[in-house]
């Protein structure tokens, strides 16, 4: 009961900066983002312009291939069943800012939550509507077997490929000594509407 509390409280809070932002974006349309550096101004811009403007996302998690350094690979959860939402924002050249928040089965079947904000950039249209992106990731996420779900802020790699509104997305998570015991690839959709 402890543990599904602590999960509970953990996503919540988690999943409360898409929430307020998506809530809040007709009072986000007169709010300005005024700081002493130009990149954190660039950065609130940006994530703003997502809150304000940007189109909903579903995210459905799917699959964390536990790649090596694992002595207790069969054992790990690879099925990393989950879900969640977010929004994204098209720029003139066809990249995204994304903002989302989802959470899944981890590798201990524990859950976690993960949520912040992503760029990407895609390449021309092909076949009709078949693009590869690449870009990156900035968030937070909190797993039970790493401080009992203490918040971990994160920064990752992200990989994609899309037709039309359907993307099949991942990102490698490297192994920290100390933190976890291999490198995982981790893979979730996502349908933009």
């Amino acid at each position: 009961m402890k543990t599904t509390l602590v999960t509970a409280v953990t996503v919540s809070l988690l999943c409360a900066p898409l929430v307020s932002f998506a809530a809040s974006a007709d009072a986000a349309k007169d709010g300005q983002c005024d700081y002493r550096r130009d990149w954190m101004s660039a950065a609130c811009e940006h994530v703003l312009r997502v809150a304000r403007d940007g189109t909903w996302d579903l995210h459905v998690t799917g699959y964390g291939w536990h790649i090596d350094g694992f002595d207790n690979r069969s054992e790990l959860n690879p099925w990393s069943v989950g879900g969640g939402a977010g929004k994204h924002w098209t720029d003139a050249n066809g990249n995204e800012d994304i903002l989302f928040a989802f959470a899944f089965s981890d590798s201990h079947h524990n859950v976690e939550p993960i949520g912040g904000y992503a760029r990407q950039w895609y390449t021309k249209s092909v076949l009709g509507g078949l693009q590869a992106g690449g870009g990156y990731f900035v968030g937070i996420t909190a797993r039970s077997d790493v401080a009992h779900y203490l918040p971990l802020p994160l920064a990752l790699p992200i990989a994609s490929v899309r037709y039309r509104r359907a993307s099949l997305m991942g990102t490698i998570i490297p192994r920290i000594p100390g933190l976890n015991d291999g490198d995982v690839a981790f893979f979730w959709d996502r349908y933009e509407f």
